[in-house]
């Protein structure tokens, strides 16, 4: 049993007997100290209808229940990511994951029916439909909102290339001054990016590019260690054949028209401060939609260990489900005592030839004579996004 999660709980089920099934369990794992079990309380009054309906509810848990653990896996590290960026180099832990104000671990070891949200009458087809809609839901929102957030974090991440780059390329609106510019209905103030070696070739030359160029009318703007930045003002007319003469020449006019108004720094800065405050409102909805999956997915978790229970050992319905949370290292010797205490269900099993498809998608081999399906509450364990 290699890389098994250390977060990992076994729900389990078995017959109950004239001795109490729980404390049977206890018994046999508390001296070799194997496991911590509780017991998982699953409503007996859960609406079972026909034997055919109940077969092909079991065939489609698997998937539902797959899908509902994605959905609260993505969640969960959707929180993790926003609540990460916020701690530094310090990767924050499972506590800050909370159901109704407690640890997901105490929820799930002391689980209790929530009939308000899943009402007991209703059919365990329609239950299931209740949860997977909800859960539909809250995937296609999350969905939604990350799509917005990660635009966001797109559009400062190209604001910010526009301000890094050298003068051939960066956003000229934080270098180019009101004193830089004079534009008329007949002039227009051109801004050329001039590699140093050229400064003497632009001076001497520009005036002549062609006709209509203002002389004396280009000085020296910003400058860096390859490149520096001149304007020019040339007559309107003139523009597009003054353009394609400085390109013949190796003189790169850039296409920015001055705005006094607006300022690429500025964009940036309120950018941000959408980002930062749409972060804070991701993290409060994380927070309590991942609550709302974590609910519905244990109590999934419920439905389908009552089928399963009701499958193997008929009806009416008489088992305990009970939480087995493996100690480490002891995993391989809790599956030997659960066969040795249960071994006899195969063959009492009402559907002893139901292989462990339904169960664990590994085949066969995870079969065992009991009801267990695995609830693993290491949610940062797996990327599903």
């Amino acid at each position: 049993m290699a890389n098994q999660s250390e977060k990992l709980y076994w729900l389990i089920s078995a017959p109950k007997t004239a001795d109490d099934t729980f404390a049977v369990l206890n018994r046999a794992t508390q001296p070799d100290h194997l496991s911590v079990n509780y017991k998982f309380n699953v409503p007996n009054e859960l609406k079972v209808g026909t034997l055919d309906s109940l077969m092909a509810l079991s065939d489609d848990l698997h998937k539902v229940d797959t899908y509902v653990e994605n959905v609260t896996r993505k969640v969960a590290n959707h929180l993790f990511d926003l609540l990460d960026a916020k701690s530094s180099d310090t990767k924050v832990d499972a506590s800050s994951l909370t159901v109704n104000g407690t640890t997901i671990d105490a929820y799930l070891t002391n689980f209790r029916w929530d009939e308000a949200k899943f009402q007991t009458t209703l059919h365990l087809k329609a239950l299931v439909a209740v949860i997977q809609a909800q859960v539909g839901k809250l995937d296609e929102e999350v969905k939604a909102k990350f799509s917005e957030f990660t635009a966001l974090a797109h559009a400062i991440a190209a604001l910010e290339r526009s301000i890094g780059g050298n003068l051939m390329v960066r956003d000229l609106s934080g270098v180019v001054k009101p004193e830089h510019v004079k534009s008329t209905e007949y002039m227009e103030t051109l801004f050329v990016v001039i590699p140093r070696y050229a400064y003497k070739d632009w001076l001497s030359s520009y005036e002549r590019l062609t006709a209509l160029v203002v002389p004396r009318s280009s000085q020296l703007i910003a400058e860096e260690p390859e490149y520096g930045l001149y304007n020019v003002i040339v007559f309107r007319k003139v523009l597009d054949d003054f353009k394609n003469a400085a390109r013949e020449r190796k003189f790169i006019v850039r296409e920015f028209k001055y705005d006094p108004n607006q300022s690429i720094v500025g964009d940036k800065k309120k950018l941000e401060a959408e980002r930062e405050k749409t972060k804070v409102n991701l993290i409060r909805w994380c927070k309590t939609n991942f609550a709302e999956a974590f609910v519905a997915w244990v109590h999934l978790k419920a439905i389908r260990v009552f089928v399963e229970s009701v499958l193997r050992y008929g009806l009416p319905t008489n088992f305990q489900a009970m939480l087995a949370f493996p100690l480490k290292g002891k995993q391989r010797k809790l599956r030997t005592v659960l066969a040795q205490l249960y071994g006899h269900l195969s063959k009492k099993s009402v559907f002893s030839n139901k292989g462990g498809d339904d169960e664990h998608e590994q085949g066969a081999e995870d079969f065992f004579p009991y009801v267990s399906l695995d609830v693993d509450l290491d949610l940062r364990a797996r990327n599903t996004f």
